[in-house]
């Protein structure tokens, strides 16, 4: 996976989270971004899915730039990618099964037979199978975010995209999700993650990203900014955050 960000500055208001942001990454396969709560992380993720357009600037994704001008480019975009968000987004009123389903026959036009087969085997691979037929209020936590990274993968995505997927989670459920994430990642699936469990981000990233400060305040492999290589801050952050760990 290559990814550019050119100059990019997102604003809310009077409020700049990205300023004028540019970065090369080439031959990524597992890119995490970590830093403080406010610090631009998700933000950055939500303009790499086409979910937030920036103010100026450009992304460009394995040789493609995200075109944010036409609604339509931007859904079709979107099909490329799976994306799971941290309160799962789940449809309350379908199962298991159905919220897997559903965006296989409406979005990418799969035949209902062949989008509850592919759900299935991907249910019965994730250890799932038993809850199928169960609706999100049936769930735990861990299963409810299990299932919504099952619906993502279902779409053969070119990579998947996720935002802080256990933030709501508690550490039993926590360890679940993270398992299923890794798997995926020795399977070779490409991943742009936002999290803030440091010892996960350390083991599953080839390459991290500290955000904050409304830009990128420093990057490189895990070992160069875990063992105090990098940025002061990055350091002290770092020091603060792994103390009780």
């Amino acid at each position: 996976m290559t990814l550019e960000l050119k100059n990019l500055t997102k604003t809310y208001g009077s409020l700049t989270v990205l300023e004028n942001v540019s970065l090369k990454l080439e031959d990524i396969h597992s890119l995490v971004f970590i830093g403080p709560s406010g610090g631009g992380k998700t933000t950055l993720l939500r303009l790499i899915a086409g979910l937030e357009t920036p103010d100026s600037g450009e992304i460009i994704i394995n040789g493609h730039p995200v075109e944010y001008g036409s609604e339509e480019t931007l859904r079709e975009y979107r099909k490329r990618l799976g994306m799971v968000f941290q309160a799962y987004n789940l449809f309350p009123h379908l199962t298991a099964l159905d919220n897997i389903t559903l965006p296989l026959v409406q979005v990418h036009g799969y035949k209902p037979e062949r989008a509850r087969e592919e759900a299935l085997i991907l249910l019965e691979r994730f250890h799932l199978a038993d809850q199928a037929h169960k609706r999100p209020a049936q769930l735990s936590g861990g299963q409810k975010q299990r299932i919504a990274i099952c619906r993502a993968v279902a779409l053969r995505p070119e990579f998947l995209l996720l935002d802080e997927p256990t933030s709501a989670l508690d550490p039993e459920y926590t360890s679940e999700v993270l398992d299923l994430i890794e798997e995926l990642r020795e399977e070779g699936m490409r991943l742009i993650l936002v999290t803030h469990e440091m010892g996960f981000a350390r083991q599953a990233s080839d390459y991290l990203l500290f955000v904050g400060d409304r830009g990128i305040i420093a990057q490189g492999p895990p070992a160069v900014l875990f063992e105090g290589q990098g940025d002061d801050r990055v350091n002290r952050f770092l020091n603060k955050v792994l103390k009780y760990n």
